[in-house]
């Protein structure tokens, strides 16, 4: 399965609680008999399945495994589309649970189905697993049924249901998820123990907000609203890629709540004001519907506060609210600005009759003392000035490459600087020096996505390859230079020599060159660097010349 598949991902359609008509183990029976999870959908409900980055889904009673009814995927654009299901709550991390589901589809060839994990990390880092894939005759019911263990850092689990022909209906009945129940699962009929407020600060780490789409969460002090922390959001790809949380267990249905959340950007690549939204998320009867909350003018540099009341219906379920750009029309071009990275700080979810009377009480009191509130705000006002200030200088030293994660030119041109006035430290230390081969030809035939697609890879593969005793820096285009404590040389070319064979669409190659502190011809990071990129460009005219199709790069 393709990595490219992620960017299409709405995750925040299945990050709620599955209680999809659970049946609860029996404590006093074995666990790996203990059915969590037991569907059959013969209530005709589809309970808290949902779509797995859209599509249509519902209930029908035209063919069904067992009993009367099944759920069908239809009105599909992409392969991953399909049922799908959450079970933070349910499941124990580290565990291994039993998965069984039984699809069908009604072409005329078969067709690869499969069903499939997705985990979400408390670093808000996404990784898949499949549980199952078969190829499925039509008009046959076909069993996916396998064991799979939980990660021990995973905080959020969904598992769904797809298919290799993006535009075929399929359905999907008896789903049983067998296991080790968590110590005390919600039950279905049971109100959550609501709370009045809910804070989320991000002073310790993202606070189990994940990413909706094909994106990058960082918990980073660069910045912050409050406090010294804050979320930095990058790697967007579309303008609904933002962060994400799962609230079905902290609102009630049908009473009106209090949302807010600073967000800020800044850059000199992006314009010096632009609209981003507040929005909620949730399901009725399997079909998705998105509402804004509140959107607002951000202006670049600037934290501001969008704010403002909603009513969760109360037939909705799989409810979550995120933090993304301003839409765009249908067929306009997507810009620097709409994918623009930024930052989220201090979102709080509040019972609205709480706000309500907590602003009554505020405004008698500000009219008491108004000239000391005014003092108040000017103070305020003063130290919010000087805090953009500083994040404006702070800007310019960001240490990561947004697009490849690594370490960026000015982290590299820091650290040279460094080991010119400490040879010493030099002396200790392993240098490679990378290319990305053939991105011209890449770009020209396979698109610019693929492009940066091998450059991304690259650094993947380098940072992979070396580990943690090495720091990867992107110091150009398609150019990456490696600072290891440890040798990195064979590493980094058994990696390459594994990665070339992995047939992504399009030529990868990627030249390189070592060196290290020699006291004869390599004396300083500057006969070092030149070194390695002379044994790089040496190694890349040797693979045009076995590549000759792929030439001008």
């Amino acid at each position: 399965m393709k990595f490219k598949f992620l960017a299409a991902v709405s995750a925040v359609i299945i990050s709620s609680v599955c209680t999809a008509f659970p049946v609860y183990a029996d404590d006093s029976t074995g666990a790996e008999d203990n059915a969590i999870i037991n569907d059959n959908f013969d209530d005709a409900s589809a309970g808290k399945w949902a779509m797995f980055g859209g599509g249509k889904l519902e209930v029908v009673d035209t063919v069904a495994h067992s009993g009367n009814n099944s759920i069908k995927a239809s009105e599909r654009k992409e392969t991953y589309q399909g049922p799908s299901i959450t079970c933070d709550s349910l499941l124990v991390a580290g565990e291994t649970y039993d998965f069984s589901g039984w699809v069908y589809h009604e072409g005329d060839v078969p067709t690869t189905m499969s069903w499939t994990a997705r985990f979400i990390d408390t670093a808000g880092e996404t990784t898949y697993a499949q549980i199952k894939g078969l190829e499925v005759q039509p008009n046959e019911w076909t069993e996916l049924t396998n064991s799979l263990t939980i990660p021990e850092n995973a905080v959020n689990y969904a598992f769904y249901f797809e298919c290799t022909d993006a535009n075929a209906e399929f359905f999907v009945d008896d789903v049983t998820i067998k296991g080790k129940a968590n110590d005390s699962p919600q039950a279905p009929t049971a109100e959550p123990d609501y709370q009045s407020e809910y804070l989320y600060d991000f002073e310790t780490d993202a606070e189990n907000w994940s990413p909706r789409g094909d994106l990058k969460i960082i918990h980073t002090d660069e910045y912050s609203f409050t406090g010294t922390h804050s979320i930095y959001i990058t790697n967007r790809n579309a303008v609904w890629n933002g962060p994400t949380l799962m609230i079905t267990d902290k609102v009630r249905k049908g009473e009106s709540y209090y949302y807010s959340a600073s967000v800020m950007y800044n850059g000199e690549e992006y314009e010096d004001s632009h609209v981003m939204r507040l929005e909620v998320q949730y399901a009725i009867n399997g079909a998705d519907s998105y509402n804004l909350i509140a959107s607002g003018e951000v202006k670049k540099g600037k934290w501001t506060t969008l704010e403002g009341y909603y009513t969760i219906p109360a037939e909705a379920e799989n409810i979550s609210i995120y933090v993304q750009t301003d839409n765009i029309e249908d067929g306009q071009e997507l810009t620097n600005n709409d994918l623009m990275s930024f930052y989220v700080d201090n979102v709080k979810i509040t019972e609205g009759a709480i706000v309500k009377k907590s602003k009554t009480v505020k405004i008698i009191v500000i009219s008491a003392v108004s000239a000391i509130a005014f003092i108040i705000l000017l103070i305020i006002a003063v130290k919010v000035i000087k805090h953009i200030r500083k994040n404006k200088i702070a800007l310019k030293f960001v240490a990561i490459d947004a697009m490849t994660q690594v370490f960026n030119r000015n982290s590299y041109e820091k650290k040279i600087e460094e080991l010119e006035n400490d040879t010493e430290q030099c002396k200790s230390l392993y240098y490679a020096l990378c290319d990305v081969n053939f991105l011209k030809y890449i770009n020209d035939n396979f698109g610019h996505e693929s492009g940066d697609e091998a450059i991304t890879r690259c650094a993947k593969m380098l940072s992979g390859a070396t580990g943690s005793d090495c720091k990867v820096y992107r110091t150009g285009g398609d150019e990456f230079v490696c600072i290891s404590k440890t040798p990195i040389d064979e590493k980094i070319k058994n990696a390459i020599k594994s990665e070339s064979e992995n047939d992504k669409g399009y030529p990868f190659a990627v030249a390189c060159g070592f060196a290290q502190y020699d006291g004869n011809e390599c004396t300083d990071i500057k006969s070092i660097i030149a070194k390695c990129d002379k044994e790089m460009y040496a190694d890349k005219q040797r693979i045009k010349s076995e590549n000759q199709k792929f030439s001008r790069k």
